[in-house]
């Protein structure tokens, strides 16, 4: 009987030790990944301070180390392929972000052109204007937009109309479009004329203080690392303990 009791106990500790160290390693994990994350970040606003850059005046001499750029394209709107990212909010207005893909030196870009009000049913999509001719754009190349977790598929189906999407996924929008995307995203300068409600701002908070986060989350996963194993270490003496009553 005592025997079977033990075995019970050492049952129930076993569960809680796998448990503790499956949340400890879940937990260390998440402060690693936005520690880097962070120096990610640090490393982007650099990029945006980096102000001796010239101004990028074709597609060809964008690169993927060209991310927040300045650059300056002449060329025309493919206004038969409208992109609509869903879920952004402007003013506590729900919306949606308006993306076309904008052909310059035979290569093609798609162009961030601002907000545009959305339906709050959601029952109908805006009302999307041709932009004919030919346009000089002024912006900044962007990454990825959107959302960075999906709530199902990332392009809603539809059998006409734009496409209505969660984040701007590039090499999936190429295959979808059939079309040969630059891998970066343009966004207009907010005090362009083209297009519609510039959202998007420059954010002031320099890349010192991206860094300064970054060793605060790895700095507390080694605690969490250090107290992992000093419970582990605590745990061991008694199931020892209890192991040699046996």
């Amino acid at each position: 009987m005592q025997t079977l009791f033990s075995s019970i106990q050492c049952y129930k500790l076993s569960t809680r030790l796998i448990s503790f160290v499956l949340f400890s390693l879940l937990a260390i994990a998440v402060c690693l990944k936005l520690g880097l994350w962070q120096l990610s970040r640090a490393q982007e606003k650099q990029a945006l301070l980096d102000i001796d850059q010239p101004t990028l005046t074709s597609l060809t001499q964008i690169t993927a180390s060209s991310l927040h750029r300045k650059v300056s394209l002449y060329g025309y709107f493919d206004n038969e392929a409208p992109i609509l990212l869903d879920n952004q909010t402007y003013k506590k207005q729900f919306g949606y972000h308006l993306y076309l893909p904008f052909h310059s030196d035979k290569q093609t870009i798609l162009v961030n052109l601002g907000w545009l009000t959305g339906s709050a049913t959601r029952s109908s999509l805006p009302d999307i204007p041709h932009f004919t001719g030919h346009y000089q754009l002024a912006g900044t190349l962007s990454a990825q937009q959107g959302s960075p977790l999906l709530l199902g598929e990332n392009i809603a189906p539809t059998t006409q109309g734009p496409l209505v999407i969660q984040r701007t996924d590039i090499p999936q929008l190429r295959t979808t479009l059939n079309m040969p995307l630059n891998p970066l995203l343009l966004q207009l300068n907010p005090d362009s004329h083209i297009g519609f409600s510039k959202t998007w701002t420059i954010t002031v908070m320099r890349p010192a203080k991206h860094t300064a986060y970054a060793v605060q989350w790895f700095a507390l996963a080694f605690a969490l690392s250090l107290s992992s194993g000093y419970w582990l270490k605590k745990y061991q003496t008694p199931s020892k303990h209890m192991q040699d009553k046996d």
